[in-house]
């Protein structure tokens, strides 16, 4: 009778060891990892697999790669592309597998299986790497540790090297519990200045017309809308404390710049891009009144309020505007060297 069961228990050894040769006889993989993209429960959409793995036993006669999947797992039939692109810097060193890989999804045996391989070429002390992008894996719809297993094949599908377990998580509870909103918030910056405070129109007669060197005004914003500036004359022309009835006066102001004459007065306005913003969008518009394009003309200011004189539509690390005035007298308009006037320039945030 003992000899009877001692019999029958060697019997099913050897029927076990027929039946499975390669899960007797594999050893694990020196190395295999397996990433997931997302871990939250019920995840489809952007979870990719990454597989990293380096070969064990007899490398030049792998052929597949498999990855099968626990109970829990939903794996859509087809042939997902493998991606070899994209790797992440760690673990350091991923390379793609020598030959053309393709893949094939099986959803009976939750399976991923990567074939093509150039088995000659293989080796057991390189970190080779692929990526099954999103759309075939469906995480579980229940939180916990599940086991998976990385397998390497031999074209006929006979194990050689096999990995089990390899633990992935997966996060239940509160919805997107693998991932983080971040939020941020940009202030609004707004920044003016003006290169000097003093502008001098070169001496002027009947017989000529002049204008000033120039004040640069600098505006930058990172409003979307842009900005807007603005110029206000103190008097409205220029005067002179030595002959008060004599004023240097501003044109007319109705939206369209004044032609200056030799021998007619007139006093005016005239704005000019400089130097170009580096980091900028939209552009710079002149109002109408101070489109200046020669050096016979300029834009007459509002009496004593203000008025706006150029602008931008888009933000802007620093716009340049030359300001000048410029300005012609007739004969009548009496010798002095104080004739002045004072300029308020300022801007607004578009928001």
């Amino acid at each position: 009778m003992f000899k009877n069961k001692r019999f029958l228990v060697i019997a099913a050894v050897l029927a076990l060891s027929i039946l499975m040769p390669a899960a007797a006889s594999a050893s694990q993989l020196t190395q295999t990892s397996v990433r997931l993209g997302r871990f939250g429960i019920g995840a489809t959409v952007g979870n990719d697999l990454l597989v990293t793995f380096k070969l064990n036993n007899t490398p030049t006669n792998v052929a597949k790669i498999t990855v099968t999947f626990p109970v829990g797992f939903v794996i859509a039939n087809g042939t997902p592309a493998v991606q070899t692109t994209g790797f992440p810097n760690t673990p350091t060193g991923i390379t793609v597998p020598p030959g053309s890989l393709t893949a094939t999804a099986t959803a009976a045996s939750r399976t991923i299986v990567v074939s093509g391989f150039t088995s000659p070429s293989l080796n057991n002390t390189t970190l080779y790497g692929f990526i099954i992008p999103s759309g075939t894996i469906t995480n579980p719809s229940s939180a916990g540790q599940y086991n998976l297993s990385v397998e390497s094949d031999t074209a006929a599908g006979a194990t050689i090297d096999i990995t089990t377990p390899v633990a992935v998580y997966i996060y239940g509870g509160v919805a997107n519990q693998d991932q983080i909103n971040v939020s941020a918030d940009v202030a609004p910056n707004f920044s003016f200045s003006l290169s000097a405070n003093n502008d001098v129109i070169p001496k002027v007669d009947p017989t000529t017309i002049q204008t000033s060197s120039g004040v640069t005004m600098t505006v930058g914003t990172n409003s979307p809308l842009g900005y807007t500036a603005y110029v206000k004359s103190a008097n409205g022309a220029l005067v002179s404390a030595t002959n008060p009835g004599t004023p240097i006066t501003t044109g007319t102001f109705d939206g369209t710049p004044d032609a200056l004459t030799p021998g007619a007065t007139d006093y005016g306005f005239v704005p000019s891009t400089g130097a170009s913003c580096s980091t900028c969008t939209g552009s710079l518009s002149y109002d109408s009144e101070y489109a200046v394009a020669d050096g016979t003309h300029a834009g007459s200011f509002n009496g004593t309020g203000f008025s706006s004189f150029v602008s931008r539509n888009g933000y802007t690390n620093a716009d340049q505007v030359i300001l000048k005035e410029r300005d012609s007298v007739a004969n009548t308009i009496g010798y002095a060297n104080d004739y002045t006037d004072t300029l308020t320039i300022v801007a607004a945030g578009n928001y």
